[in-house]
């Protein structure tokens, strides 16, 4: 496979992920202020939660080189439908789209009518200054979207090196979102029920936080996990087994674990796919010549992946829950950068390599 094609594919993935993952935590956090009061401490908790969104989504610094505040118009209306943020909704639907179309031939014409229509839709709205009216069906109108490209693609496209290519992107902006929501969340139950702000690199006890269960279901409707949790725990929201169920969960398909198995089995299959006689690909295994940094992206996923199967919960708290989760998202931004430069980055091949 063409390297543009797989780059264009794994981006596809990517992007779609992403709309998704920023559509429906933008959704959950609006209707948990909704319910804060309209004290002064109300409203400085309301600002800490729209804070917090933006730090989920990486866009805490960009976001106030244009406005002065983050409340419930600003942060919606600049992660759905800001053309100028590289990271909105809008931006990463158009971008989607924009790769599909340079490869037509390489996708289903209903994955693409899929991404055109949205992007369309999406367009219109901008343009006609529409805005975010009905927020609750406008998010999970985002949301089925990208179920229903999922659906396509799970229908239509072969399992070849190109749908590993889309799987690995997609699991892998997964990984890193569930972390990163985890994270900041945790940080800021943990600062709202202390009298002062703890340090990031002492030890979040959970019995300072546990009362907040309607916190806890909020966090588990951002990711999709709060039916799932009462289908594998049978209980009431404990954060230890929140905690557990999103970080170490087999089964959950948005845990970080699941989602890292999901990329290194993705990347195992592009490293041993090549052309059998009938001009199909086989999962045979190949030597390993492409050069030193070949094999790395396996390497540190799987490794990822053993580290996942084999810790547990008391673990995460002995290594304290910010520096483990920290660790992950630095291990699924190397895994991100190994594949750019292992499959994507132009170089000239050696004779061996085209002789391989």
């Amino acid at each position: 496979m063409l390297s543009r094609i797989a780059e264009s594919l794994y981006w596809i993935g990517r992007y779609v992920e992403r709309a998704e993952d920023t559509a429906r935590i933008t959704d959950v956090k609006f209707h948990h202020t909704l319910g804060m009061g309209t004290s002064d401490e109300d409203e400085s908790r309301r600002q800490r939660q729209w804070e917090s969104l933006l730090a989920i989504v990486g866009d805490n610094r960009r976001f106030f080189l244009s406005n002065t505040e983050a409340n419930d118009e600003t942060v919606p209306a600049y992660l759905i439908l800001d053309a100028n943020n590289p990271n909105s909704v809008i931006s990463c639907v158009a971008r989607a789209r924009e790769l599909a179309g340079g490869m037509r031939h390489q996708v289903a014409s209903e994955m693409w009518e899929a991404l055109n229509r949205f992007h369309l839709r999406l367009q219109q709205r901008r343009d006609q200054s529409i805005g975010i009216i009905n927020p609750h069906n406008f998010f999970r109108s985002i949301v089925e979207f990208s179920h229903l490209f999922q659906g396509v693609t799970d229908s239509t496209m072969p399992r070849e090196e190109g749908w590993y290519f889309l799987q690995a992107g997609k699991f892998l902006e997964r990984a890193e979102k569930t972390a990163r929501a985890l994270d900041v969340n945790f940080q800021l139950l943990l600062e709202d029920s202390s009298t002062s702000t703890p340090s990031l690199s002492t030890m979040p006890r959970l019995e300072d936080v546990s009362g907040e269960s309607h916190r806890w279901l909020a966090l588990m409707r951002s990711l999709s996990a709060y039916e799932a949790y009462h289908k594998i725990y049978r209980s009431a929201v404990r954060p230890r087994s929140v905690i557990e169920m999103l970080i170490l969960s087999p089964l959950f398909p948005r845990s970080i674990r699941f989602s890292i198995g999901e990329v290194e089995a993705a990347l195992a299959a592009i490293a041993s796919a090549r052309p059998d006689d009938g001009g199909s690909v086989s999962m045979l295994p190949v030597p390993n010549t492409l050069g030193t940094h070949s094999g790395q992206a396996e390497r540190v996923s799987g490794r990822l992946r053993s580290q996942l199967s084999y810790s547990t919960v008391d673990e995460v708290f002995t290594t304290g829950l910010h520096n483990y989760l920290l660790s992950l998202e630095r291990t699924c931004h190397d895994v991100g950068e190994h594949v750019q430069h292992q499959y994507f980055s132009p170089r000239v091949l050696t004779p061996e390599e085209c002789i391989a």
